[in-house]
C-alpha cells in the first residue's frame, strides 16, 4: 500500500470521526435537555440540526469515497487495537440509536404536527441512523483487518 493511500485513508477517517462526535454530541445535549425538562415540549434548535444535517453529509460523503477509492492500508496491525475499534463501533452504534430513539419516541405524542412535517423528521433520523451504522462499519472492518493482520504470520500478505 502507497504511503499516500494511508494518508487518504487517515484524513478520510478523522473527518468520519469528525461528523460523527458532531452527530453525537448534538444528541446528547438534545438528550439533556430532554431529561431537565420532561414533561414540556421543546422547541429544535435550527442551528444544532444544521449541524447534525451537515456533520450527516459530509461523513456520508467521505464513507462513500473511502469505499471507492481509498483501501484500509496494509501497515495498521494490532490485535489490542482492533479489538477496541470492534468494540467501540458496536457500543457507539447502541448509545446513538439508543439516544436518537428516546429522543424521537419522547415526542411521538405530538403527532398533530402533520403528515408532511412527522415524514421529514423520520427520514431525517433514519438518515443520521443510518450514517452512524456506517462510521461503525468503518471502525468493525479497521478493527478486523488490524486483527487479522496482527495474527498473521509477518511473512504472510495476503491481506
Amino acid at each position: 500500500m502507497s504511503d499516500g493511500n494511508s494518508r487518504r485513508y487517515l484524513v478520510l477517517f478523522f473527518a468520519q470521526t469528525l461528523c460523527a462526535i458532531v452527530v453525537l454530541y448534538n444528541v446528547r445535549a438534545a438528550f439533556r435537555l430532554l431529561l431537565d425538562n420532561l414533561g414540556t415540549v421543546i422547541a429544535t434548535s435550527t442551528g444544532s440540526a444544521v449541524q447534525i444535517v451537515l456533520a450527516t453529509l459530509i461523513g456520508q460523503a467521505c464513507y462513500w469515497w473511502r469505499q471507492r477509492h481509498v483501501t484500509i492500508p496494509g501497515t495498521y496491525s494490532s490485535l489490542v487495537i482492533g479489538h477496541f475499534f470492534s468494540f467501540a463501533a458496536r457500543i457507539g452504534f447502541v448509545f446513538g440509536g439508543a439516544l436518537f430513539s428516546l429522543y424521537y419516541l419522547r415526542h411521538v405524542p405530538e403527532l398533530d404536527l402533520g403528515y408532511l412535517d412527522l415524514s421529514w423528521r423520520s427520514a431525517l433520523l433514519l438518515a443520521i441512523l443510518f450514517a452512524l451504522y456506517c462510521y461503525t462499519l468503518e471502525l468493525e472492518r479497521l478493527g478486523n483487518a488490524m486483527q487479522i493482520r496482527a495474527m498473521q504470520p509477518k511473512d504472510d500478505h495476503r491481506i
